[in-house]
């Protein structure tokens, strides 16, 4: 009911999306920041590997990438909502205390409530304040997007720094990432805009996060295999095309392409995926073969591998438990319990952490 409410008062979501032309060239007027420590955070370095598996929110056709870093569309929503409400509480008690010759207190405060409603409406219908940071791989730059092109800053890519800073959530404290240009527009004092592409309560996270948009930008680099990149250049590499022709050659990737290379994905994901069974067979199983296996398959396969392997662990592990410990019975011609928990005890050490990382990086 307070959804529908909303909708039919407020409007439904609309965002204002960048100018895909805004990182074409450098912005000229521009000063370097005054305050290029403002934020009080940890300068964040790529890591050396990936090894985190939060989904990523990917805007991005192989060139461009778009970080939305604000939208306050549901901000204005809940203004909206909640001015409608004490507006229409003043109203009703305005008829109520109704004099012919006189305006009430409650005249003046819904006349006011009233206005404060209407701009929450407009900014909520004309998509609020949204902000982004665009990357571009083409041409090198990132652009800070506020509303359009003037309000805008554009730096080269290593004039941007990325942080680690501590936030607050509804339960608890966080970490997320901040991005911050060197360079600002003459009349700003420094500019700085948080972005989310799932917290990152460890700074290895935010060093991973850093590193796939880092070798994004890096043109010597393929594009990181990360869910969101991998149909474009699976695509490219299949027809013998560059990224650069898809975006700016005038090739097009159809929908009956991008499914075509979905299929195949999915058809690599069914092959590791028997791979992996096989490695888990009592005949053929290695702690050490499985965690090399999980290390070389694909990121984008990676989560699949590790919610297979965690599931068959969490059983295993549970025969150990309690007084009359003992080994899944299908694996007793192969290993000595003392073998077998060797096993289980490295198995739980390296796969447990990695599903804890996990689970944390989409809180």
């Amino acid at each position: 009911m307070l959804m529908w409410y909303a909708e039919l008062l407020m409007g439904k979501t609309k965002y204002l999306y960048p100018d895909w032309y805004s990182t074409k060239q450098t912005t000229q007027e521009t000063r370097a920041s005054r305050k290029p420590n403002r934020l009080r955070g940890k300068l964040v370095t790529p890591q050396s590997a990936y090894s985190f598996h939060t989904p990523f929110g990917v805007l991005t056709d192989g060139k461009q990438w778009a970080v939305q870093a604000n939208s306050s569309h549901s901000a204005w929503q809940a203004t909206g909502i909640i001015f409608s409400l004490i507006f229409l509480y003043c109203f009703i008690a305005a008829i109520i205390q109704y004099q012919p010759d006189e305006l009430s207190l409650f005249d003046y405060l819904s006349a006011t409530f009233l206005i404060v409603l209407a701009y929450a409406m407009y900014k909520t219908r004309t998509g609020g304040e949204d902000t982004w940071v665009v990357f571009d791989r083409t041409t090198g730059n990132v652009c800070f997007w506020k509303n359009n092109q003037k309000n805008s800053v554009t730096v080269p890519f290593e004039k941007v720094n990325c942080y680690w800073i501590r936030v607050f959530r509804r339960g608890g404290i966080t970490h997320s990432l901040h991005f911050m240009p060197t360079e600002n527009l003459p009349n700003e004092r420094h500019r700085w805009w948080q972005v989310h592409f799932g917290f990152a309560p460890q700074y290895e996270q935010a060093q991973f996060f850093w590193r796939v948009l880092t070798d994004f930008m890096d043109k010597s680099r393929s594009i990181p295999e990360v869910p969101g990149l991998i149909h474009q250049v699976r695509f490219v590499e299949k027809n013998g095309y560059t990224i650069e022709d898809l975006t700016e050659g005038g090739i097009e990737m159809t929908e009956a392409d991008f499914n075509e290379v979905a299929e195949e994905i999915q058809n690599d994901m069914a092959a590791l995926d028997a791979r992996l069974r096989r490695i888990i067979k009592p005949d053929q199983f290695s702690a050490d073969r499985l965690i090399k296996f999980y290390e070389a398959c694909p990121i984008y396969a990676r989560e699949d591998v590790l919610r297979t392997i965690v599931v068959k662990l969490r059983r295993w592990v549970k025969f150990l438990k309690g007084e009359d410990r003992m080994m899944d019975p299908a694996y007793r011609d192969f290993f000595t319990l003392k073998e077998y928990e060797a096993e289980m005890d490295k198995l739980s050490d390296f796969f447990f952490k990695v599903d804890k990382e996990r689970r944390e990086s989409m809180r």
